[in-house]
């Protein structure tokens, strides 16, 4: 397997919302986003899948060396080479390690902070390579992240409560009277419900203030955002057709509505 074929299957494998995104960019685009995703997929999942924190610190940090080796042996480090720079790379380590200590957000703009430090740098590093010299304001693409990540957090959010990284703040889980040892029953209660439905509103109102604040010319560059954007929208409308029970099951839509969804954006 060469380290364009492991990122486009870690990253964009078909019926993903980033497989379907690639409509109409160029081939170095698409390739340039998959790879950017895959290594953000990759250290994600150190963070997700390994039990043993002194193991994940260890695998986080040879990532690090992998980024400043001028000869790398990783495929997507391989693959990473002039497409992004390694404080960025480097940075989005950093901000997923703090997953490993198990943080506690106390407000919603704590999320937000770490949500930054994180997707927020992953996004920002895409957007470069679809605006070319064009100029948009980090906020905007942070609305991106937010819709984006958020409905991920809550689509996968049995594995998420699993590794006990929760991003939910404590004063929203406080108001809806929920624990996290209630998280961790994976029954959606009614408190919870309640918790999950203040999630959506916030996604919500987001995806509005995002789509006032974009530029209308910016639309065709960033194109692949939007959809997956809008797609996450779809997945959140689903999450609240099934009553918000995601963590007994897994939401999502179609291959085929992913596919309308980026062919009409």
């Amino acid at each position: 397997m060469t380290p364009k074929e492991y990122c486009y299957q870690k990253a964009a494998p078909p019926g993903s919302a980033l497989y379907f995104s690639l409509r109409g960019l160029t081939s170095q685009q698409k390739d340039a986003l998959v790879v950017i995703y895959a290594f953000y997929r990759e250290i994600e999942d150190i963070t997700l899948a390994d039990a043993d924190p002194i193991s994940a610190h260890a695998k986080l940090n040879w990532w690090r060396s992998e980024i400043d080796n001028k000869h790398p042996s990783h495929p997507i480090a391989l693959a990473l080479q002039q497409i992004a720079d390694s404080d960025s790379l480097i940075k989005i380590i950093d901000g997923l390690e703090q997953n490993l200590t198990f943080p506690i957000f106390a407000t919603f703009e704590e999320v937000v902070v770490h949500l930054i430090r994180t997707a927020g740098i992953r996004e920002l590093l895409m957007a470069k390579v679809l605006l070319n010299e064009e100029q948009v304001e980090p906020e905007i693409i942070y609305q991106f992240m937010l819709v984006i990540e958020l409905v991920i957090y809550l689509q996968h959010l049995h594995r998420y409560v699993r590794r006990g990284i929760i991003y939910f703040a404590q004063d929203e889980m406080q108001k809806c009277k929920v624990t996290e040892e209630m998280l961790h029953e994976y029954v959606t209660t009614n408190n919870i419900r309640d918790l999950f439905k203040l999630q959506a509103e916030k996604i919500e109102k987001c995806y509005l203030n995002l789509k006032s604040a974009l530029p209308k010319n910016l639309n065709p560059q960033l194109s692949s955002p939007i959809s997956r954007c809008e797609i996450s929208i779809a997945v959140l409308q689903a999450i609240k057709s099934s009553d918000f029970n995601v963590l007994e099951n897994f939401i999502d839509i179609t291959p085929l509505r992913k596919w309308w969804i980026a062919f009409t954006n």
